[in-house]
């Protein structure tokens, strides 16, 4: 009993269950069979202790067996913790490495995707290898490595089920929170053919979808902004081999790799003979350089131990540099200097691009890339605004701190404080928007500034000045998402209507002592007329054409076609004017009109209103497509609204904007009184040629000149036309062979008689109207030559006559005759008339007859102007020297000095009589402030010394003169110009283009030396460099173009499109220069360039061109789109940009219908439905099927 109860069963309980053998995970199939019982027992032992022995030593084996598993589990753990420190280290220390280098995100996921990819070909080789046999032993090693891999890749993968709730407010996870990552395959996207890729832009990771050939990982690596910019800042390696180092005996059949221990031994034991840093250079401490040597002679440094040049002493600082230090130096001591401030922001850009030119140079570039590194990326441009806006605050808080005293508030001077303030509120906000404000940012900051009323804070208009006034129309004008047409046309006439008040007020009180000082009239004037301008141009850019040009036949009658007798106030004249118009008499610019003065004066005797006219039925174009159909319907009925119908014209019962009525347009008047007439008709005349498209007449001043050249209001240039220069690579053609640009439609260059009535051969400042794009005429052209007929006419603006003369030429060479004739018989004293005539005669081919006209004004000259008879004389001279006739020519300009001579022959003593003579009057014109009179004494005297002085420094023949001493006259009238403050006017300009058109006459009449020419039109355009016609000869004195530092885009780069001489003038220029001599890519970016730029911002003239430029590229194709949508949101008030999208062929029927949606949300006008002729078209064609 006592036996069976010491063998009783002890119960097992799950806890003290062991842990399973290997065994036991072995399937049925490869368990190994049981051994045999043991049949011989121990003699000793008997029966009973042989199971207990047997089970002992089972346990013994577990326990060593267990233990040694452990162990195997440990040491895997550890290796696989190795294993990943390693990795994860590696992957820093590449990363590190990228980063110091330069080396952007793509090269960087690259270069993870070949470590990925070396480790998966291990994987797949040992995949290849096929199944081993394993033992019981592997085969556990195998179960750790998958509880190992498993461990692992609980810290490689999160899953997170929760997510973020804070990012709706930041709009992006939090990086601290998410586990480092790359993703597979450089960004490819799965599933797609291959060549689709995602592109992460910013620290927000906004994904994009990269199309072939777009971002920096595909195409040329010289593409790619980050990795040429990075090539600059890294330093490179030297890899020269040592002068001592003895190169393997050539019949080893090896290379060795390493070290030998002798040349280590030999390097251990003597000193280095190659320059080391020295601690004590007068210039500080030194640093190791790692640059690579030009020199390549025997005498370099190993290439194991880099030698740097030898310690060079520092440069010398720039002249920018120095006046930016001393302007920081005297503000530190009169923070209040206002135009300090201005000048020290202004230089910013300058000091951005001589940093740039270091690092090139420090970098080992050549000064042949100086032109293509020179582009600013995106995060270069955002960085030199911030540093601007913290220039702009600094000067606003010093600005604040010394407002007027109480005396200077009675001078005026709170008026000049208050508006020298705004103008750094309006640089702030312009380098804000650089700078990447958000648009709700810039709204508040804008609300902000508009709340606090300044000088001439007005009613309806905005807060503000008038230059904050148009800084916060041009911003409300961009804004894609909150524009409408209703809303921006309240804002502009809210503006015009006070400043009419103003106007009014100052004319009540004239003479008074209440007048306000700040309310100047020419200033007032000049605003009136920019703001009716802006107004009307809105509205025909928006489609309603016929109430714009409606407006402007309002304004122009009220001003220039007033009845005569006692001034009229404004109520009573709009009273009469309203009558006048609801007659439907012939209005200004249409055939038999009289104006509103003839008609107060007969009344109903005057006639009734015009012939009621026929329209044709719309066309439709033989397409496929419904909406290039409906656009080209579209514009057609647009071409039929250029003028405000009658009400019995056929068709206006359809169309209600077709019949203008008074009530329309009362509006949009605004009553100049008679005191500001003399004042107000030249800005005018130039802005109703702005507003039908063409350049101005040159009438106003320089600063209303500038208004004009808004890019919201500017007319329209010349047409951008690829073209190549076929000639080889070494050759270059002499420059008589090649000619310029002549065609200069939308240029700036200084108005004169000789870019209004030149041929062939010479820049032409206006082109024919049938040059002009459909898509640029806005007008029709027959009513802007009546117009400009009735004003030169009828009104007597003979100021206009010279423009209106050279436009009837242009476009009607056959009867610009009779016109000169007539024009002659009704101003018969006008000098500048008979000097017109003449050109046009001499460009028709008719020589002698233009000598005999001008012969016929010498008895003129006596009672004219100084200036206007001295113009004569250079002019008669002129067409001499053209003709090849160079004595006939001096004897006319000896004319001039001695008015007795008739001859043919000059005589030394006349030469030296009119010489004295030419130069005395210039210099006292000068002293006495009459710049027009010294300017035309100084074109005589430089033609008197080309065709007179002999000698000179630079080769002539028979046809030529003495072109080195006829410039250096006007370089030292330049130079007089520059003391006196005066080498920016007007006059100075046009002296410099007639010493570029004998510049240019010289060099095709005979030998010249190139480099002397180039040299001349770089000084001139120094001095103007926002002048076309200067610009377009400097390019043409470096034909070819075949060189990769062009001096022409360095001209552009450094001196033409930089702030203040950057106008949309030079930006056409940069654009067609591109196009004439660069490529797709180039004249690309010179529009990217041009759009980005303050200058050319708004204007959808350009943006309309940079559409049809991609368009009509293939390099470009693929960015139509994009660029069409930028379009949009730039210009979303113009229809002109949104009909560009109908005739690209890229975008769907949606996409198509949303434009018109988009149109119509706008308040633009559509002429014909969108809808309703696609569902018309749709049932048509369905029935036709």
């Amino acid at each position: 009993m006592e036996r069976e109860k010491a063998r009783r069963a002890v119960p097992k309980f799950a806890s003290f269950k062991p842990q399973p053998s290997p065994e036991s995970n072995w399937g049925p199939d490869t368990r190994p069979a049981p051994e045999a019982p043991a049949r011989s027992q121990s003699v000793h032992g008997g029966s009973e202790s042989r199971p207990r022995d047997d089970r002992r030593d089972e346990r013994h084996r577990h326990r060593h067996r267990d233990r040694d598993r452990e162990q195997e589990r440990e040491e895997e753990r550890e290796r696989g913790r190795r294993h990943f420190d390693r990795e994860r280290q590696r992957t820093r220390d590449r990363d590190r490495e990228r980063e110091s280098e330069g080396v952007g995100e793509g090269r960087r996921e690259r270069a993870k995707e070949r470590d990925y990819g070396r480790e998966r070909g291990r994987d797949d080789h040992r995949d290849h290898l096929g199944p081993q046999p394993t033992s019981p032993k592997s085969a556990s090693g195998e179960r750790n490595h998958d509880r190992k891999d498993a461990a692992v890749s609980s810290h490689l993968f999160v899953l997170d089920t929760r997510g973020d709730p804070l990012i709706l407010q930041y709009g992006a996870n939090d990086r601290s929170a998410v586990p480092a990552y790359y993703r597979f395959g450089a960004g490819r996207v799965m599933g797609s053919p291959g060549f689709l890729t995602m592109h992460r832009d910013g620290a927000q990771e906004q994904f994009s979808i990269r199309a072939p050939g777009e971002g920096s990982g595909s195409g040329s690596v010289f593409r790619d902004k980050a990795l040429m910019a990075a090539l600059h800042r890294a330093e490179a390696q030297r890899i020269l081999p040592s002068p001592d180092q003895s190169l393997p005996p050539a019949s080893d059949d090896f290379i060795p790799l390493g070290p030998s221990r002798k040349r280590k031994r030999d390097q251990d034991n003597y000193p280095s003979l190659s320059p080391t840093p020295d601690y004590r250079s007068i210039y500080g401490k030194a640093r190791p350089s790692t640059a690579i040597s030009s020199s390549r002679s025997p005498s370099s440094s190993p290439s194991r131990s880099p030698s740097p040049p030898p310690p060079q002493p520092p440069q010398p600082p720039t002249a920018t540099l120095t006046e930016a230090t001393a302007l920081t130096r005297h503000l530190q001591t009169h923070p209040a200097d206002l135009p300090a401030w201005h000048r020290l922001i202004a230089l910013q850009d300058a000091l951005f691009r001589e940093q740039q030119q270091q690092q090139q140079q420090h970098g080992g570039s050549s000064s042949t890339t100086t032109n293509n590194n020179s582009t600013q990326t995106r995060e270069e441009k955002q960085a030199l605004a911030e540093l601007k806006v913290g220039l702009y605050r600094q000067a606003l808080r010093a600005h604040a701190s010394a407002p007027p005293s109480s005396s200077q508030y009675r001078s005026g001077r709170e008026r000049e404080w208050q508006r020298e303030r705004e103008a750094l509120q309006l640089g702030l906000l312009r380098e804000g928007r650089r700078a990447g404000w958000e648009e709700r940012v810039l709204c508040a900051e804008w609300d902000k500034v508009a709340s606090r009323r300044g000088a001439g804070g007005e009613e309806g208009g905005g807060g503000g000045g008038f230059g904050l006034w148009r800084g916060r129309l041009d911003f409300e004008m961009g804004r894609v998402a909150a524009f409408t047409l209703e809303e921006i046309r309240a804002l502009v006439e809210g503006r015009l209507r006070e400043l009419g008040r103003r106007l009014g007020r100052r004319d009540r009180v004239a003479g008074a002592e209440g007048v306000d000082e700040d309310d100047d009239e020419e200033q007032l004037c000049e605003e009136a007329v920019y703001v009716f301008l802006r107004l009307t141009r809105l509205l025909q850019d928006a489609g309603f054409a016929e109430l714009a040009v409606a407006a402007w036949q309002g304004v122009l009658e009220l001003t220039f076609c007033r009845p005569p007798g006692e001034s009229m106030g404004a109520e009573a004249a709009l009273d009469s004017f309203a009558e006048f118009w609801e007659s439907e008499v012939p209005r200004m610019g249409e055939a038999g009109a009289r104006g509103w003065g003839k008609f107060v004066e007969e009344g109903e005797a005057l006639g009734g209103p015009p012939e009621a006219k026929r329209e044709r039925p719309l066309e439709l174009p033989r397409t496929g497509d419904p909406f290039e159909a409906w656009a080209a319907v579209e514009q057609q009925a647009a071409a039929r609204t250029r003028l405000p119908a009658r009400t019995l014209d056929e068709g206006t019962e359809d169309d209600p904007f077709r019949v203008v009525l008074f009530s329309d347009i009362k509006e949009l008047l605004i009553w100049f009184p008679s005191a500001v007439l003399p004042r107000v008709r030249p800005l005018l005349a130039d802005a109703f040629l702005v507003f039908c498209g063409l350049p101005p007449a040159g009438l106003s001043g320089d600063k209303f000149a500038a208004l004009l050249g808004d890019p919201f209001v500017a007319g329209r240039g010349q047409g951008i036309h690829p073209r190549r220069d076929d000639h080889d690579v070494g050759a270059a053609p002499e420059l008589s062979k090649k000619y310029p640009e002549f065609a200069q439609q939308g240029g700036s260059m200084a108005v004169s008689p000789d870019v209004l009535f030149s041929g062939d051969l010479w820049f032409r400042y206006l082109d024919r109207w049938s040059d002009f794009h459909a898509g640029d005429k806005k007008v029709d052209y027959c009513w802007v030559l009546g117009m400009l007929r009735h004003l030169v006419k009828e009104s007597g603006m003979e100021q206009l006559a010279e423009y209106y003369l050279a436009m009837e030429w242009r476009n009607e060479p056959a009867g610009a005759r009779k016109v000169a004739k007539g024009l002659l018989k009704q101003y018969s004293s006008s000098i500048r008339l008979y000097i017109s005539y003449a050109l046009i005669e001499r460009a028709n081919g008719n020589v002698n007859v233009a000598y005999k006209v001008l012969s016929s004004a010498t008895g003129l000259a006596s009672s004219s102007p100084s200036s206007i008879s001295q113009l004569l004389w250079n002019t008669w001279a002129w067409v001499h020297l053209e003709a090849g006739q160079k004595e006939s020519a001096l004897a006319r300009l000896c004319s001039s000095a001695d008015s007795g001579f008739e001859g043919s022959t000059v005589s030394p003593a006349l030469l030296l009589k009119a010489r004295s003579y030419f130069s005395s009057t210039r210099d006292y014109s000068l002293s006495s402030k009459q710049l027009d009179v010294a300017a035309q004494h100084a074109e005589s005297l430089m033609l008197l010394e080309y065709l007179s002085a002999e000698g000179g420094s630079e080769p002539a023949a028979e046809t030529q003169g003495n072109i080195s001493t006829a410039l250096d006259s006007i370089h030292a009238f330049s130079r007089e110009l520059e003391s006196r403050a005066l080498s920016e006017s007007r006059e100075h300009e046009r002296l410099l283009q007639s010493a570029a058109r004998l510049l240019y006459h010289h060099a095709t009449h005979g030998p010249y030396r190139p480099i002397y020419i180039r040299t001349q039109l770089h000084l001139f355009i120094r001095l103007f460099p926002s002048n076309t016609l200067l610009l377009s000869l400097f390019a043409w004195s470096h034909q070819p173009a075949l060189r990769i530092d062009d001096p022409v885009r360095d001209a552009l780069r450094t001196l033409s499109l930089t702030p203040p001489h950057d106008s949309l003038g030079t930006r056409r220029f940069a654009i067609q220069h591109e196009a004439r001599v660069g490529t797709a890519h180039s004249v690309r970016a010179a529009f990217e360039a041009a759009l980005d730029s303050d200058a050319c911002r708004g204007s959808a003239e350009l943006w309309a061109r940079y559409v049809r430029f991609c368009a009509g590229s293939r390099e470009l194709r693929g960015r139509v789109r994009e660029v069409f949508y930028r379009a949009i949101a730039a210009c979303p008030g113009v229809k002109e940009v949104y009909m560009e999208g109908f005739g690209l062929g890229v975008l769907s029927a949606s996409e198509l219908r949303a434009v018109g949606e988009t149109m119509a949300a706008k308040g633009l006008r559509m002429h014909v439905d969108l809808e309703e002729f696609l569902g018309k078209w749709e049932k048509e064609h369905g029935e036709r099927g």
